[in-house]
């Protein structure tokens, strides 16, 4: 239901995505505590404590306190909810037992093909009329699209981590076609990125890792400097490519330094859909994470990119360098937009959370063990 159902069913019914990642994270839950298993406690301790998670919950903290000064009202829900969705994902991440069995991790590869065949198959034969309301922001078509370019890296490392590396490369290259055919923004360069850093982690994962968390954090860190170089570089309208990042100089240039305190959480989108800030605002998470959040949300936000880069980068030889292309593939709709703080993207990165940790937990085998001569026979014997 969470490969599948949460790609899909958004398409018909713009508003199930908020239902089901909850809905199955719930399933996940009630499945842990009926187990017999009684990892979950330690399980969920070790959540607590990674860096990549301490981090998050500082860009909440700060995230929440930015609240008092925010101009807008509507912020406060929108970070309950989004604090909600978060916490249950990673609850339901934590709660997984520390051992994927095979037959669960296949469930990932299964989900995410299915989910974008049926994209194809939609987008091509019934495609679904939508309301101005509902291509506002980023059309349901699209939000698949973005979802898949998200699930497919850790789906294809689950079969590549197997040896089974052709059926990887056709999930990659039908995920391409149904991100084109979706009409998906920015899944394009965000597949490309993460490509690329695929071929520069295979055999090198580690080193890869601490060059890609640099990277990530030294943008995160200073995208207001590139930004205001745009902006005096082109006073006047800049060329198409730089446009947003122009536009976003001309504000800094006028904040002042209010722009390291911020202006609150979602002043950005509130601002937007109040008129209070022009269409052109940048869409990227970067801008909103500087414009809500001020130095100290883009310095936590740097934090959680670079310790989310080095944890994956620990795992598996096989299967890190697909995580690692996933992290970039994530990075780039971060830095390109339409991610933002906004709910349907929290939800596809909670999903695409649940999946990393599936995946890191698995028991990757790409035989079934051979029992030696003879061991079959005596313990048969010695239960007669």
């Amino acid at each position: 239901m969470l490969f599948v159902i949460s790609l899909l069913a958004p398409i018909l019914a713009r508003q199930t995505v908020y239902i089901l990642l909850p809905v199955g994270a719930a399933l996940l839950l009630a499945s842990a505590l009926l187990s017999n298993s009684n990892h979950s406690g330690t399980s969920l301790k070790a959540l607590v404590a990674s860096p990549p998670v301490w981090a998050a919950l500082l860009l909440a903290l700060w995230a929440g306190i930015s609240l008092v000064w925010t101009p807008f009202e509507g912020p406060a829900e929108r970070f309950a909810k989004a604090a909600a969705t978060m916490a249950l994902a990673a609850a339901a991440a934590s709660f997984m037992p520390l051992r994927t069995k095979t037959s669960n991790l296949n469930l990932l590869p299964i989900g995410v093909a299915a989910a974008a065949l049926a994209l194809v198959a939609i987008t091509l034969f019934a495609a679904p009329k939508y309301s101005i309301e509902d291509i506002l922001d980023v059309s349901p078509l699209g939000r698949a699209g973005l979802g898949l370019a998200l699930l497919v890296w850790p789906a294809m490392g689950a079969l590549a981590a197997r040896g089974r590396w052709i059926m990887a490369a056709g999930l990659g290259l039908s995920t391409i076609f149904a991100c084109v055919l979706a009409g998906a923004p920015n899944a394009l360069p965000a597949l490309m990125g993460g490509a690329v850093v695929f071929a520069l982690a295979f055999g090198r994962a580690q080193p890869v890792s601490f060059a890609l968390a640099g990277f990530m954090a030294a943008v995160a860190l200073l995208a207001p400097l590139a930004a205001l170089g745009a902006y005096l570089i082109w006073p006047e309208p800049a060329p198409a490519f730089f446009k947003h990042l122009a536009f976003w100089g001309r504000m800094i240039a006028s904040d002042g330094l209010r722009t390291l305190l911020g202006h609150g959480f979602g002043a950005a989108t509130w601002g937007v859909l109040g008129g209070y800030l022009p269409a052109a605002s940048p869409r990227s998470l970067i801008f909103q994470i500087w414009f809500d959040l001020g130095a100290l949300g883009a310095a936590a936000l740097a934090l959680v990119l670079a310790r989310a880069s080095l944890t994956v980068g620990r795992s598996r030889p096989a299967l890190a360098p697909f995580l690692l292309g996933g992290v970039a593939a994530g990075f780039v709709i971060c830095l390109l937009g339409p991610a933002a703080e906004q709910l349907w993207w929290l939800t596809l990165a909670g999903l695409d959370a649940i999946a990393f940790a599936l995946v890191m937990r698995g028991q990757f085998r790409k035989r079934r063990p051979v029992l030696p001569m003879g061991l079959g026979a005596s313990r048969a014997d010695d239960s007669a």
